[in-house]
């Protein structure tokens, strides 16, 4: 493929779609690619190889499906290429798991979803955006963050059982209304 190829109509279909579809693509490499930055090289492989074979794809079957088809095999090719032996998962596993980013649906509609959950963080209490502070942000281990706020790592459990709980609430009720 040369640069003027990637200038023809159906080459900025390809990559729109990747575009719409990158979070799920970098999601499911990585499910295969444990190390991130092999993940990183074998992501750029796939989406070179989606438009190298973009005509060859059946426009009228989901694109998700088979772009995780192209993924797999990349992500096995380029680990043999590194001289390391490819541990993929099981494909009724692998095929779970794209359910489950299929489910989740396209950059679009994470966007959505995402707007929605910094939405939602705001109205948690001051004490609740701390634990998620730092936990997920500052990426703190339970019982530090337990030490830290004068809890058990017991009560840290209870507490985020709580928080996702409301959170996973108002995303919904969120995404209801768009």
């Amino acid at each position: 493929m040369n640069l003027a190829d990637l200038h023809k109509p159906t080459c900025e279909e390809a990559f729109r779609q990747v575009v719409a579809h990158r979070t799920m693509l970098e999601a499911y490499v990585q499910a295969i690619i444990r190390d991130p930055s092999v993940a990183d090289d074998i992501l750029s492989d796939v989406i070179l190889e989606i438009v190298r074979n973009w005509e060859s794809y059946d426009k009228t079957r989901p694109f998700a499906p088979w772009a995780r088809g192209v993924a797999r095999r990349v992500a096995a090719d380029g680990l043999r290429a590194r001289g390391q032996q490819p541990v993929l998962l099981e494909n009724e596993v692998l095929e779970s798991i794209g359910g489950q980013l299929d489910a989740m649906g396209n950059e679009s509609r994470l966007n959505l979803r995402l707007r929605a959950l910094n939405q939602c963080t705001e109205h948690l209490t001051g004490t609740h955006r701390q634990l998620i502070r730092l936990r997920y942000f500052e990426n703190r281990p339970y019982e530090e963050i337990a030490r830290t706020v004068k809890r058990s790592v017991n009560a840290l459990y209870v507490a985020f059982n709580r928080i996702h709980e409301a959170l996973i609430d108002c995303v919904h009720k969120r995404l209801e209304h768009v």
